[in-house]
């Protein structure tokens, strides 16, 4: 049973590669693929919540990298879509929040807080973008940073876990710029995924050109900086 399991799970992550090659050529229409993708990746992440013995409301805590991973999948991915708010997962009112505070306030406190842990915490500040993202379903700065630390979290990790990980942070680092395309961090970001995790070159260098003519904050500046060259000299190589 395992082995089949294994079996359709690698399946399943080879098809969302593919869906999202189809995607970069135009070769498949928004409605199709938002429903693939959603299809597929439900299905992969109930498969390797089923593999690495993840209960579906079990909350985030602190084991080795590869169940930790898989613990932040299992919330980004099933715990939001069946409607069981991430804030459960915590049991904690932040510093500031009211139990019947605006939205606009929440939100608030949610980022700040989230932003102060990103390099410090970085499982605990995803789940903090995931508690915005219930109230704001559109607030690009949460997505984006959630699927920036997604596939922080995920480079030191291997076969499947990893590919899903950045799976997923690419298509939602894709949505953030569908969202507001202004937004130069997203950009930036997934041009950073690209290069350095999935040796994606040419599809690098049209996101950083982007992120660089949008003059995006130094602190993100300062990883763009870092890879530049790097990234036209692979496309000069043909990479």
């Amino acid at each position: 049973m395992s082995d089949e399991l294994r079996d359709e799970q690698r399946f399943l992550l080879n098809s969302l590669r593919d869906l999202e090659r189809e995607r970069e050529a135009g070769d498949i229409d928004e409605a199709d693929y938002e429903t693939l993708r959603d299809g597929y990746v439900s299905r992969t992440a109930a498969i390797t919540r089923e593999l690495e013995g993840i209960a579906k409301r079990q909350p985030l805590r602190v084991t080795p990298l590869r169940k930790r991973i898989v613990a932040v999948l299992a919330v980004l991915l099933l715990a939001v879509g069946s409607g069981v708010s991430v804030a459960q997962f915590s049991g904690q009112r932040l510093p500031g929040e009211s139990a019947t505070g605006g939205i606009e306030q929440s939100t608030a406190v949610l980022l700040s807080t989230a932003r102060q842990l990103n390099f410090v915490d970085p499982s605990k500040a995803i789940e903090l973008y995931s508690q915005v993202m219930k109230l704001e379903p559109d607030n690009v700065e949460a997505l984006t940073y959630r699927s920036w630390l997604l596939a922080l979290t995920a480079r030191n990790a291997t076969g499947d876990v990893k590919q899903l990980a950045l799976i997923t942070a690419v298509t939602d680092l894709t949505k953030a710029q569908e969202i507001e395309p202004e937004y130069p961090d997203a950009h930036c970001f997934l041009g950073i995924v690209y290069f350095r995790f999935l040796e994606q070159a040419s599809l690098a260098k049209k996101q950083l050109d982007v992120c660089v003519k949008m003059n995006p904050p130094a602190s993100v500046t300062s990883f763009v900086n870092a890879i530049v060259k790097e990234v036209d000299a692979a496309v000069k190589r043909g990479g």
